[in-house]
This record gives structure tokens, sequence and C-alpha cells, in this order.
């Protein structure tokens, strides 16, 4: 692992600076009147479906669930598990 020194106030200016994009950032959002999407991961969605991770994995490999990657982590939109869902339920009175 590489380390890296640097100074207090080098730090304090880095912290100060993501602030302020934290801050513009959900200026922007409030003003769009957008507010910004929650996503799920695997493991929170394998807990929501009461499925294991293998089951989760086909339903990504067979196109059921919709996903999104980023590096290695798995990334889900809540609405997309709700249409999964709404799309594979069967009304008793269809039976």
């Amino acid at each position: 692992m590489e380390m890296l020194i640097i100074e207090k106030q080098v730090l304090d200016e880095l912290v100060y600076r993501i602030n302020q994009l934290k801050t513009k950032v959900d200026s922007l959002y409030a003003a769009s009147g957008i507010a910004p999407q929650k996503w799920m991961d695997n493991d929170q969605v394998c807990v929501h479906l009461s499925v294991s991770k293998r089951t989760l994995q086909s339903l990504r490999d067979s196109r059921v669930l919709a996903f999104t990657k980023i590096g290695a982590k798995v990334f889900y939109k809540p609405e997309d598990i709700e249409r999964m869902l709404l799309i594979g339920y069967k009304s008793s009175k269809n039976l």
C-alpha cells in the first residue's frame, strides 16, 4: 500500500472544496425539482426479495431485473424491482 503525507492545510482545503461541491449539487437538485435517485445494492435487494445472491444473479442474467454495475458493485433502482414484481404478479382470479 502506498502512503501519502499531506499538510493539514492542504487536507482542510480539500475538505472545504468537497463540501462546496456537495452544496452546489444539492442546490442544483433543489432548483430542478428532481430528487436524487435512491439505489439498492445486492444485499439490500436479496433481503427485500428474500432471495439468495445466486437467484439475484439469475434474474440479472435472464434480463428480468435491470441493474447498473459500477466497478465490481451492482446497483438496482427500487422502481425496477417493483416493476419486476408487478410484471411477475399473477392474480388469483387469473389462475
